[in-house]
């Protein structure tokens, strides 16, 4: 898992939860698409296998968030439209790199590392919304402990394996190291809307000043035909 937004909601906003399910099942589909190209590209059979089981409980998570969310949207009437599954953001929001698979980018022994720590803190928000879900919605607070229980699995053997893999001080140093960062992601997706408020006035500010640059900016013309382009003599924008 990647990418989560924060689901600490004291009170149940169905348009809100609706965002946090959607988000949580682009990061499942995501890892899903990760474990399968994992499992294709590894040398080791077991590991293989491993990571092919890792991808089927993925896309279940996937479905099961999505159909928590359409069941909310159903019963609240929520435009459907803002909070469908687009694959496409995927890349954009940076669940999966257009480029290149993370496990292109790291042994396997560290890439083990980043599968326990990310599915750790996606396990602790998880338990979040669970409780929150526990209050309100009842029937989805029992399918989404369903998924803690995968979530807790993936997290103990992916981890297992990476301190058996590394010394006990380098793994020590490996997993602090990608806690740390995976904090920090999943903080900078948190803060995307508090930063919006400091960044959009600026942006704002700079299209206005923009905009009057270029009302005061007259363009010398020598008029010989239609053609707007070849009109503008190159000296006055020079």
């Amino acid at each position: 898992m990647f990418l989560i937004p924060k689901s600490s909601l004291k009170n149940f906003d169905p348009e809100r939860c609706c965002f946090v399910l959607n988000e949580f099942a682009a990061a499942e589909f995501s890892s899903a698409i990760e474990m399968l190209f994992a499992a294709k590209n590894i040398n080791n059979k077991k590991l293989s296998e491993g990571f092919i089981r890792h991808a089927i409980d993925e896309y279940k998570h996937f479905t099961i968030f999505t159909n928590i969310k359409n069941q909310i949207i159903l019963e609240y009437k929520i435009n459907k439209k803002k909070l469908s599954f687009v694959p496409n953001h995927l890349y954009n929001k940076g669940y999966i790199y257009k480029d290149h698979f993370i496990f292109e980018k790291k042994k396997i022994n560290n890439f083990a590392i980043f599968i326990g720590a990310n599915e750790e803190i996606a396990e602790k928000k998880l338990i979040s919304l669970a409780n929150h879900f526990k209050q309100h919605k009842p029937s989805a607070f029992i399918k989404i402990q369903n998924i803690l229980k995968d979530e807790e699995r993936h997290a103990e053997y992916s981890l297992r394996f990476a301190k058996n893999s590394n010394g006990f001080l380098l793994y020590k140093i490996k997993i602090t190291k990608e806690r740390t960062i995976s904090f920090l992601r999943h903080l900078y997706a948190n803060s995307l809307n508090k930063f919006s408020f400091i960044f959009y006035p600026i942006l704002i500010t700079i299209l206005i000043m923009v905009n009057f640059v270029t009302y005061f900016l007259k363009l010398k013309k020598v008029t010989t035909n239609d053609d707007v382009m070849k009109n503008i003599e190159p000296s006055s924008i020079a």
